[in-house]
């Protein structure tokens, strides 16, 4: 079980995602990065991390980084925390700004079953929480 989002987690989700026999399909077009902001997560503070995703796969991965990015998801551990457990849906958190959302939105809903089976797989790495 790994540190929500720590290298080791992040490393998790990338080797999910990438074992995931439909994300090629879902996301064959897609080539972006993405950041996302973990914010208010006590003595760890705020917690990014970054993914470059083509075609479905996750690239590259990164935990405590923050860089300019296609796509920046953000908002507060608590919101975080229940995506991760599945007691909140990513995208109304989005829609009820809970989480906030900059980049190109309709390219994001052309690809939204890519988008659910990344949160799906999100939801299956084995997290630990502060």
């Amino acid at each position: 079980m790994a540190l929500f989002a720590s290298e080791e987690w992040a490393d998790s989700l990338m080797s999910s995602v990438n074992a995931d026999k439909e994300m090629p399909k879902a996301g064959k077009g897609f080539d972006a990065t993405i950041q996302f902001l973990i914010e208010g997560a006590g003595k760890r503070g705020d917690l990014p991390f970054w993914t470059h995703m083509k075609n479905g796969k996750v690239l590259e991965v990164h935990a405590n980084e923050q860089k300019a990015c296609d796509y920046t998801v953000a908002g507060d551990y608590a919101v975080w925390k229940d995506i991760v457990e599945g007691r909140q849906d990513p995208l109304q958190a989005i829609m009820i700004k809970k989480l906030t959302f900059e980049g190109n939105m309709q390219t994001i809903m052309k690809y939204i079953k890519a988008v659910n089976l990344l949160m799906a797989n999100v939801q299956r790495v084995p997290t630990e929480f502060d």
